[in-house]
């Protein structure tokens, strides 16, 4: 009888080992590249100096954090662009909320209230699927040349894009 009930924790712990697993490698499996070598939000793209967006920004506010300054246009619920400390480069770029009177979208058009549709069509269907604790429910692209990952929060209810995140991912440890 021990044997029996021991046998069936095993198994159970095994399943709930490969669960794990299969969740882990989810996330950090490889998924084919999509070209963002050009990619950016508005005027702004990764590797960008850090003056270029007072140059075209100028209304932007500054804030210092530990991994660099924090730029945000209009407050930091809007559009968020962070710069490195030491290289004083744009690493990370996080367009939260459209904007009155601005434009702020991917090079391809995609911004927020986009759809499902519109990302795919613009940037195809090599992405991964993940489940964040900020965002809910986001794809996210890749591409291994530039070191940058492109994410899109998704609100597949109302098929709307509601965030977009682009990032050096070798710089920058975005907190999904």
């Amino acid at each position: 009888m021990l044997k029996k009930v021991l046998l069936i924790i095993g198994i159970l712990l095994a399943g709930l080992l490969v669960y794990l697993g299969v969740l882990w490698i989810k996330n950090v499996w490889p998924i084919e590249d999509t070209s963002l070598k050009n990619e950016g939000i508005g005027k702004l793209s990764i590797g960008m100096d850090e003056s270029h967006i007072r140059h075209y920004y100028p209304e932007f506010a500054i804030a210092n954090e530990d991994q660099g300054n924090v730029y945000y246009f209009d407050d930091k619920d809007s559009f968020i662009v962070t710069a490195d400390a030491k290289t004083k480069k744009i690493v990370c770029m996080e367009l939260r909320d459209k904007i009155d009177g601005q434009n702020f979208a991917t090079k391809k058009g995609i911004g927020v209230g986009s759809s499902l549709a519109d990302v795919q069509r613009e940037y195809g269907t090599d992405y991964r699927k993940k489940d964040t604790e900020i965002y809910g429910n986001v794809i996210e692209y890749q591409d291994s040349k530039t070191n940058q990952k492109l994410g899109f929060g998704i609100d597949y209810e109302n098929d709307r894009i509601t965030v977009v995140v682009l990032y050096d991912y070798e710089k920058y440890k975005f907190p999904y």
